[in-house]
């Protein structure tokens, strides 16, 4: 069919492979939507028209010339269709009506084209190829296609004005400043009028299907990141280059040949200097694009080594938390971070620590309680991803026909607006979530969250999750061994009345001590929920001590005192095969706890700070459960009477500073 390669036509086919490819990108990685589709549309669309013109700069019979221009037309005249389409698509506008309409009426006044000359009644040949001649109805037509073009040039500038979101700002802004460069394309209508000027429209209408392609990328699929390597940067600016001597050759040969006769290739070969510099400063420009997004993703490298050393040597789970919200606020410049941990007892999410920095949400109270039936909860664990808000509008924005998925995502939003979340970060190890990490916006409400601040969140949760498994493993062991504790000192309270209830009463005084000095016990992993579970272990020794000894009611013998001061021993021995999940502290708690001040007690005789502070504690509130509870021998004391027991002994039995705290608790009506 071709007669000659017109190497004029050489531009228009590159252009037509890139919107044929393009498009393909995002319609084949995503899901099939209204948005990939459109844009789907636009690309092949101007494929339709380049390709056709790439055909026709090749013939030299006028019919086959006519045709593939008419041809052409069928892109070029639902080419402001398929941007309209793509445009309400974009925004979630509802008009299918008028996006069916405009398709409907352009490949009507398409077929009417190929049935009359009035738009197209001839061809003009110039030296760089053929092309049209219009017909007398052809302003009509131009008018006509400009009104899609227009208003959705309209929609865009009302929805920039209007909207507060970053995010959508963001894809408007992209949007509204690359369209009107597309309808620069109209210049290539003007070698129709007769104007001796090589059709340049696929320039502007190349530069809008890359920016929006961009757009499409970066802004609009948050989880579908386009890397662009600097090796295929730098081939990009070789082709430019290239393609800029060729240009500088074949399309102004003509014309300056006339100017300057033979001198002409001199013009080629300054262009090819003037390219090489070019080239040089591009490559350059390139590099300095690498270094600086590396330096960013390296920046980061000194926040993941701190936070890393802070997870490493973070105490129990609540002192993990404190530092990740208050490090969350201040490195990546949010106004809101909270997070919820889960809750093993009520099988639900607790709000443990927030940052408000904005005063929003300042009522949202902590140890707020979400369940697992809970929307967000519920995705999360589906998605297994980080969810943002806007997202989630943007595609529930629009739609005329609601679906049960749209009604949970409906459900799903309202929790997160009462969470203040703009993005929610699970935190999963061994399968389980663990934790939801609750992020605001930037303090500066025109930044959004990026992927490199994506990249460290999503990196974090990793990491916390880790952590946060092994703390609650350990507190589910140390349940655990209290739980089998509890079981067996239920068989001894069947036969002791005393030891009934002993150990939980003793538990809750020393952690009502333990929380009034939560600061001397900040350098203790676990600190008070340590001392709790030390002291609900307190007497697991006993259950070796024999009942005729346990349940005496008169005198013990030397040798079976021997065996009740054992006990603290004992219960290290039963305790032994899981010492290394109790800790130190725990088991300190359960061997000194009749160690007196004095070094008076037993089993090794210890004195003043010598003595586990765990210890301490425990001494005072089993001494106090002990004098307030009967025994077989003699009566419960009155509290204040306990109470003034323990003032007497304090410095001898009790440690002073220890039993200061019980006075003023006891004096408060906390105990």
């Amino acid at each position: 069919m071709f007669t000659t390669f017109n190497p004029h036509s050489f531009a228009p086919l590159a252009v037509a492979i890139v919107f044929f490819f393009v498009p393909l990108i995002p319609y084949l990685k995503k899901q099939k939507s209204s948005l990939t589709l459109s844009f789907l549309f636009f690309g092949h669309l101007s494929f339709v028209w380049q390709f056709s013109y790439f055909i026709a700069y090749n013939l030299k019979e006028e019919a086959l010339i006519m045709f593939w221009f008419k041809m052409s037309y069928l892109g070029v005249l639902l080419i402001p269709s398929a941007t309209y389409h793509f445009i309400v698509s974009i925004l979630n506008l509802n008009r299918k009506k008028m996006v069916a309409f405009f398709y409907c009426i352009f490949f009507l006044i398409w077929l009417l084209l190929f049935k009359s000359n009035h738009v197209i009644e001839g061809i003009r040949f110039f030296p760089w190829g053929p092309r049209p001649v219009l017909g007398i109805v052809f302003g009509w037509f131009l008018l006509a296609w400009v009104i899609p073009a227009i208003l959705a040039l309209s929609y865009l500038y009302r929805e920039y004005k209007s909207n507060k979101s970053p995010y959508q700002r963001k894809r408007v802004k992209y949007l509204l400043f690359s369209l009107p460069i597309a309808y620069f394309s109209i210049i290539d209508f003007l070698p129709n009028y007769g104007v001796n000027i090589y059709p340049l429209g696929f320039v502007p209408l190349l530069i809008f299907g890359l920016l929006t392609t961009y757009a499409i990328f970066r802004y609009r699929l948050l989880n579908f990141e386009m890397i662009i390597k600097k090796g295929t940067l730098m081939a990009l600016g070789v082709v430019i280059a290239v393609s800029s001597i060729y240009v500088a050759t074949f399309y102004f040969q003509p014309y300056l040949s006339l100017v300057s006769q033979k001198n002409w290739i001199y013009f080629p070969i300054t262009i090819s200097f003037i390219g090489g510099i070019g080239l040089y400063r591009f490559i350059n420009f390139v590099r300095f694009i690498q270094e600086d997004e590396l330096s960013k993703r390296f920046a980061y490298r000194p926040i993941l080594k701190q936070e890393g050393e802070r997870i490493s040597s973070a105490k129990n789970s609540q002192e993990l938390i404190t530092y990740l919200v208050r490090d969350l606020s201040c490195w990546v410049r949010l106004d809101y971070v909270a997070i919820l941990l889960l809750d093993w007892q009520k099988k639900g999410y607790v709000l443990e620590k927030k940052v408000n920095r904005s005063g929003r949400l300042s009522r949202l109270p902590l140890r707020l309680n979400i369940d697992k039936e809970n929307p967000l909860v519920v995705e999360l664990l589906r998605s297994r991803k980080p969810l943002v808000r806007e997202e989630i509008e943007y595609s529930l924005r629009g739609r005329t026909q609601i679906s049960e998925s749209d009604i949970f995502l409906s459900n799903l939003l309202v929790e997160m607006r009462l969470l203040g979340s703009e993005i929610a970060i699970p935190s999963f190890c061994e399968g389980k979530l663990l934790a939801i990490i609750i992020i605001g916006h930037k303090i500066n409400r025109n930044d959004i969250v990026t992927y490199q601040d994506l990249e460290i969140l999503v990196s974090l949760s990793h990491n916390i999750g880790r952590a946060l498994y092994g703390f609650m493993l350990k507190e589910e062991k140390v349940r655990l061994i209290v739980a089998a504790q509890n079981t067996l000192i239920s068989a001894i309270e069947a036969k002791d009345g005393y030891t009934r209830g002993h150990t939980d009463r003793v538990a809750k005084y020393a952690t009502l001590m333990g929380e009034k000095i939560q600061r001397q016990l900040r350098s203790f992993p676990y600190g008070v929920y340590n001392l709790k579970w030390s002291a609900q272990l307190h007497d697991v020794g006993k259950i070796a001590i024999p009942d005729e000894i346990l349940l005496k009611p008169g005198a013990l013998t030397s040798q079976e005192w021997d065996k009740v001061k054992a006990h603290p021993l004992e219960g290290i021995k039963i305790v032994n095969s899981v010492k290394e999940w109790l800790g130190e502290d725990i088991c300190a708690g359960i061997m000194h706890h009749h160690e007196n001040y004095d070094g008076s007690g037993y089993p090794f005789g210890q004195k003043g700070e010598e003595i586990h502070i765990f210890a301490r504690i425990i001494r005072v509130a089993d001494a106090y459960d002990a004098m307030t509870t009967d025994r077989p021998y003699r009566k419960a004391l009155i509290p204040s009477q306990a109470c003034e027991e323990l003032v007497r002994y304090k410095g001898i039995q009790f440690d002073p500073f220890v039993v200061e705290v019980f006075e003023e608790l006891y004096n408060n009506g906390e105990i």
